[in-house]
């Protein structure tokens, strides 16, 4: 079963086509997990009529830290060596967090794992490995508080447990699947699950319902829609799990298959592939500059497979059965204890910096660090304030109630919504002397139905105030194409426009911005190459912003005003013909899409110049509105 879940795991990190659901097979994993330790554990219980907390702890620290301190150095020698001093801060801090098995809080306040980003970082897989350790913090000794309970009433104990994880993890989904994602409660029922298994290992239920089993994780894996959460779409993927875990044996079909010499061997190693796999992946896009070629992705995993064969061997085996447990404990310590300082120094000196010698303050200006350390541009696109991140922010209610950006003098009747690129778009009216009206969220779409809770309750909030005193004539959207990881679709438009119509203000709707390719990491290159970070090729991904632009004209028919973000910014970021990352005044991009504050500044003066911006072409209102009467300011 542990090559059934590896190896998806590997082909959806790997970006394999139809391997969308492949991140499914950690919560085939968690499953797995509980069932095996459990078992362990009620074993003991039975035989000795006790648990040993430290015999336990001592098989996991055999078990884990040997392999993971291995690839950790590893990974941090490769990174040190090509990352850049933004890329190796956070490598550093997620060494750190990998190590006290804290990786999954570290990640989750990144809010990445869906994220583009996602795929260049390297031990972000690790998140998984914390949940488990986590979890098993707390499940030995509440083995050992009820060693003398009879076994079915600790079974209903797991059971009520894990019902209560699912429920919150439900609960929690609706609002943040991130945070559900993450969070070591919300997973805890899929180990759970495997748990309240273990009470039936002794027990073989009828072959088929292992093939049933079976059909669900296909199913779960191939033909079911993804869950960004482990609520109730993840029961499908876990309840399968189960089902083989109870009823597969040598003595049906199902067993026979898991037994195959293949799939034991990817199984015996899968521990090791599993800490591979990602770094590997990870460097290998980074050294890159993008995505990897199929050739290369092959390479990448044939290389994974061999070096979690090699550590297996070398490594895993001798730690758990042949060496002594003091050598292995004052060893995983010691090991432990440099690489954490390793990380804290990382961090401390922003990712090694000094490597760039006399060209540090070049390289932090370069990628705007210095503006974001000295708050300013946090403050120019309202942090908080009138921009919400769940990490930078006050607690929602108080951001719903504290809300006072509804623009005043020349920005009084227009109000800017979305995601960091409407903040971004915010930022650029606000530097332009047009004080505009602003809720705007990291990551919220304007789309209606793929809009978080939370930002569809900031969203209703400046509805129902648009409704009670009809302030706004003009309503500005703007998104990053690549939020949902998949383009716009012309139904997505067409929801968005009838759902902002019902404002009674004109629509404007800015196209995607143009990104350039691996910006930082270029910015870097350059700046020690020739000394100074400009001087090179800085290639553009216009695809999804001209898509975009293309497919608001088309749908629009009159009915909202499409502004060009791709023509705006190249109009003032032009050299030669090029469209470029500067301009003679300093840096205005930013990763991302985003803009720095000159960028912003210049963005704006573009906009607030051109015929279609909302301070001076007449809005084009939608026939629906919530008003009845005249704007007011």
């Amino acid at each position: 079963m542990r090559a059934v879940a590896v190896v998806p795991v590997l082909f959806f990190h790997a970006a394999f086509p139809g391997f969308a659901n492949g991140y499914l097979g950690v919560d085939i994993f968690f499953v797995i997990s509980g069932f095996l330790i459990a078992g362990f554990l009620l074993d003991e219980r039975e035989q000795t009529g006790a648990v040993s907390i430290t015999g336990f702890y001592a098989r996991r620290i055999r078990r884990i830290i040997p392999a993971l301190a291995v690839v950790i150095v590893a990974t941090a020698i490769l990174s040190l060596a090509w990352l850049t001093p933004l890329r190796m801060k956070e490598m550093a801090s997620s060494i750190v967090a990998a190590l006290t098995f804290s990786a999954n809080f570290w990640f989750w306040s990144q809010d990445v794992y869906f994220a583009t980003e996602a795929e260049e970082q390297p031990l972000i897989h690790l998140w998984s490995l914390s949940v488990e350790e986590q979890f098993y913090v707390v499940f030995p000794i509440l083995i050992l508080l009820t060693v003398r309970a009879p076994g079915r009433t600790l079974q209903l104990a797991f059971v009520a447990l894990a019902v209560i994880s699912l429920a919150t993890s439900q609960i929690v989904s609706l609002e943040n699947p991130n945070a559900a994602f993450f969070r070591p409660d919300t997973r805890a029922w899929e180990i759970l699950l495997g748990v309240i298994c273990a009470f039936w290992r002794d027990r073989k239920p009828p072959g088929l319902l292992a093939w049933a089993g079976m059909l669900l994780i296909g199913l779960a894996l191939f033909i079911l829609p993804g869950p960004t959460a482990p609520n109730l779409e993840a029961m499908p993927v876990a309840i399968g799990t189960a089902l083989v875990l109870v009823s597969a044996s040598a003595q049906n079909g199902a067993g026979r298959l898991l037994a195959l010499p293949p799939l034991v061997w990817i199984g015996l190693i899968s521990y090791s592939l599993y800490l591979w796999h990602q770094p590997l992946l990870a460097l290998a896009r980074i050294q890159g500059s993008g995505p990897l070629s199929i050739p290369a992705t092959v390479a990448v995993l044939v290389a994974s497979v061999m070096l979690a064969w090699a550590t297996w061997h070398f490594v895993e085996q001798p730690a758990r059965k042949r060496l002594p447990f003091r050598a292995v404990g004052m060893g995983a310590g010691f090991v432990s204890a440099m690489i954490i300082s390793f990380g804290v120094a990382g961090a401390l000196t922003h990712g090694f910096a000094f490597r760039y010698g006399d060209k540090v303050a070049a390289y932090f200006e370069s990628v705007g660090v210095l503006d974001e350390a000295q708050g300013n541009r946090l403050e120019s696109i309202g942090m908080g304030v009138c921009h919400y991140r769940e990490d930078m922010s006050p607690p929602f209610y108080q951001f719903l109630e504290n809300w006072a950006c509804s623009g005043t003098g020349k920005g009084a009747g227009i109000l800017v919504v979305g995601d960091s690129h409407a903040a971004d778009k915010a930022a650029a009216f606000k530097m332009n002397a047009v004080d505009v009206g602003q809720m705007t969220g990291a990551a919220c779409s304007v789309v209606p139905r793929l809009m978080s809770p939370t930002c569809r309750e900031m969203f209703d909030l400046v509805m129902n105030r648009q409704k009670s005193d009809c302030r706004y004539t003009s309503v500005v959207l703007a998104v990053r194409q690549t939020l949902t990881k998949r383009a716009l679709t012309k139904s997505d438009v067409e929801e968005a426009v009838a759902f902002w119509e019902a404002m009674g203000a004109g629509i404007y709707w800015f196209s995607g911005m143009p990104e350039f390719t691996d910006l930082e990491d270029r910015k870097a290159a350059h700046l020690l190459s020739s000394g100074d970070a400009r001087i090179g090729e800085f290639p553009l991904a216009r695809g999804d912003s001209t898509a975009t632009y293309k497919l608001l004209s088309e749908v629009s028919q009159g009915r909202f005003t499409v502004i060009d973000s791709d023509a705006l910014y190249c109009s003032f970021a032009t050299r030669d013909g090029v469209c470029l990352p500067f301009t003679n005044q300093g840096w205005t991009a930013l990763i991302g899409g985003h803009l720095s504050m000159l960028g912003n500044y210049l963005f704006g003066r573009k906009m607030l110049a051109s015929s279609e911006s909302p301070t001076h072409a007449p809005p084009t209102v939608g026939a629906s509105s919530l008003c009845s009467k005249q704007p007011t300011d």
